[in-house]
C-alpha cells in the first residue's frame, strides 16, 4: 500500500510539469498571435526557410489540421482524454516514471488545446449569438511549419510524445513478460528425465 505522501507527491509530478507544459503551449500560441497575422510566415533561420517557418494557422480540425470544421468532435474526444488521464494514473505502479511521464505530456497536450477550443468558441458564441454556428469555427493556433507536414503546435507534440514514450513502455513490459515467460517454459519440471540425465552427467 503506498503512503498518502507518495501519493501527493505523483500528483504534483504529474500537475507540475502538465501546467508548465501548457503554459509553455499557451505562451507560444499567444506570442504567434500578436506577432503574424493568420497565413503569415516568420523564418527564424532564413537559411532554413524552404525546410522551417512559424507560420499561423488557425485549425479548425483535429491535430495537423486534419477533417476541417469537425474540431468540435475533437474537444470531445480531448475531454475524454483528460478525464482517462485523471482515472488512469493513480494506477500506474510505483517505478514506472515513463508511464508518469506519457500521462503529464498527454494530459499537457490535451489540454493545452482544450484551452484553445474553448476560448476561440466562447468568443464566437458572443459574436453569433449560436453554440451551434460557434462549434465549427472553433480553433487552435497552429504555428509549426515543417513544409512536409501539416502545420502543428506545441501541444500536438506533447501528445505525439506522450504516446510514443506510452507505447514504447508497453511494447517493452510485453517483451520483458514473453521472455521471462519462455525462460519458465524451457525449464523442465523437477524430477523429469531431462532433470535426471543433466544432474548425473555433471
Amino acid at each position: 500500500m503506498r503512503s498518502k505522501a507518495t501519493r501527493l507527491l505523483d500528483w504534483a509530478v504529474l500537475i507540475g510539469l502538465a501546467s508548465l507544459l501548457v503554459y509553455l503551449d499557451q505562451m507560444t500560441k499567444a506570442l504567434v498571435r500578436q506577432n503574424l497575422a493568420v497565413g503569415q510566415m516568420w523564418a527564424p533561420i532564413p537559411a532554413l526557410s524552404k525546410v522551417f517557418t512559424i507560420t499561423h494557422v488557425q485549425n479548425t480540425g483535429v491535430a495537423f489540421g486534419q477533417m476541417t470544421g469537425l474540431g468540435w468532435l475533437f474537444l470531445a474526444v480531448n475531454l475524454a482524454v483528460l478525464i482517462g488521464v485523471v482515472v488512469y494514473y493513480p494506477r500506474i505502479p510505483a517505478g514506472q516514471w515513463s508511464l508518469r511521464l506519457a500521462a503529464a505530456l498527454i494530459l499537457a497536450g490535451d489540454l493545452g488545446n482544450v484551452i484553445d477550443r474553448l476560448r476561440t468558441m466562447i468568443h464566437f458564441v458572443r459574436e453569433t449569438g449560436s453554440l451551434w454556428q460557434a462549434l465549427p469555427r472553433a480553433y487552435v493556433t497552429d504555428f509549426l511549419d515543417f513544409k512536409i507536414w501539416p502545420v502543428f503546435n506545441t501541444a500536438d507534440t506533447c501528445v505525439v510524445a506522450g504516446v510514443i514514450i506510452l507505447a514504447y513502455t508497453l511494447w517493452r513490459a510485453e517483451r520483458r513478460e514473453a521472455a521471462q515467460q519462455a525462460v519458465v517454459s524451457d525449464e523442465p519440471p523437477r524430477g523429469s528425465v531431462s532433470e535426471f540425465w543433466r544432474g548425473n552427467s555433471d
